[in-house]
């Protein structure tokens, strides 16, 4: 006969099955909970993902237009500043054109004709800004709004000399003659120019002030 308060085996084991059973209860809603905050996160995650996205996709867009307004600016510029480095060009151009006109006086020898951007094509092509011509001597002028090295070159300005004489045979026992006009000069280019016996023109003030006490008779 069981005693009273007296615990039997199947008494054990009826509360281990109890316990058991809670464990197994706690376990289950652990694990629905954890799926739960599992499920939660992604979708939380998903949503931060897709604002990331689309915050992302507007930025590539706004730069993508500022890049194109950009790119758009610089080509104006571009053009802008290319119009204006022509316009300097056709400005020089004319004023010394104008001057030699009028004077029709280089390397000491007086010139009855002068011809402004003479072209010709044949077997090679020439062009320059001013020629002058007379009886015995020509002049090849080049005219830029700032002579500098990164625009004249020695060694291409004397290497007109032959072409000018293939392409104009009549005046193939001409003396030549070289010079470059300028508003403004390099210094360093300068010195280069009458070391090899270029003349040079500039413009100071309404004056045209001529430097070929060294020029060389190509």
């Amino acid at each position: 006969m069981k005693k009273k308060n007296e615990l039997t085996w199947d008494d054990i084991k009826e509360m281990f099955a109890e316990t058991s059973r809670q464990f197994k209860e706690t376990d289950l809603r652990l694990a629905k909970m954890s799926e739960e905050w599992d499920k939660k996160k992604d979708r939380e995650f998903e949503k931060w993902n897709q604002k990331k996205d689309q915050e992302f996709e507007e930025w590539t867009k706004k730069k993508a237009q500022e890049s194109e307004e950009w790119n758009q600016r610089f080509k104006e510029l571009a053009k802008l500043v290319g119009g204006i480095g022509n316009s300097n060009g056709d400005v020089a151009e004319e004023l010394f054109y104008n001057a030699l006109q009028r004077d029709r006086t280089f390397v000491n020898e007086k010139f009855d004709r002068i011809i402004r951007s003479m072209h010709r094509r044949e077997d090679d092509e020439m062009e320059c800004d001013i020629f002058l011509f007379n009886g015995k001597s020509a002049a090849i002028i080049e005219v830029k709004y700032n002579a500098k090295h990164e625009n004249v070159s020695v060694k291409n300005l004397i290497s007109r000399v032959e072409r000018f004489r293939a392409l104009y045979p009549e005046y193939r026992n001409h003396n030549i003659y070289l010079g470059v006009a300028a508003l403004a000069f390099n210094g360093s280019l300068v010195k280069e120019l009458h070391g090899v016996g270029i003349a040079t023109i500039r413009s100071v003030g309404k004056k045209m002030v001529r430097y070929d006490k060294k020029v060389k008779a190509f």
